[in-house]
């Protein structure tokens, strides 16, 4: 969803509603796939704060469909999404800010709220993605899904510094 500022921009101490919908489907993430499934309607409220300075403002809920970054099944989790950005506009296009460097969202006379809400959805996204607290992940033997049933692989972990004590231990085995 892409809003033209022109308008809002000539009008100062005006404020100008917009209902919105998300049209953003799927994007990556550190190297995995994700998809939105469901973006709750949401109402974009531009401001503007006397002639130079552009108040942006909406709220909404994303869903997003990933794989658990243990087990690798399909997980649904809710993402607020929360913008209040503030831009400073001369002319009626949005002035680059020297600090941080242009805007993502801004694309001359357009504010593309798509590219807010992933912005949004990057800066509040977990760290880890979980089906379940107590995610047992995939057995690194046989890769079966441990939380659909267990495995008797072998999944004792040796420290490779110590693998030399374990060659002397098993020649004394073979003597006996």
């Amino acid at each position: 969803m892409k809003i033209s500022i022109k308008d809002i921009t000539s009008l100062p101490d005006q404020n100008k509603k917009f209902t919105g919908v998300c049209d953003i489907h799927e994007f990556s993430y550190l190297g995995s796939d994700f998809s939105i499934s469901h973006v709750e309607p949401f109402d974009v409220v531009l401001s503007m704060i006397g002639t130079g300075k552009l108040h942006i403002t909406f709220s909404t809920k994303c869903t997003i469909v990933g794989a658990c970054d243990r087990c690798l099944s399909q997980v649904s989790f809710d993402i607020p999404v929360v913008a209040d950005e503030t831009v400073e506009v001369s002319e009626g296009q949005v002035v680059t800010d020297d600090d941080i460097g242009p805007y993502s969202f801004v694309d001359g006379e357009e504010i593309d709220i798509d590219e807010l809400i992933l912005d949004e959805i990057l800066v509040n996204f977990p760290a880890k993605i979980l089906c379940q607290d107590d995610c047992k992940g995939i057995c690194p033997v046989c890769g079966k899904n441990r939380n659909l049933e267990p495995c008797q692989c072998d999944d004792t972990v040796l420290d490779p510094r110590m693998a030399q004590f374990l060659d002397v231990f098993n020649s004394f085995k073979e003597v006996k």
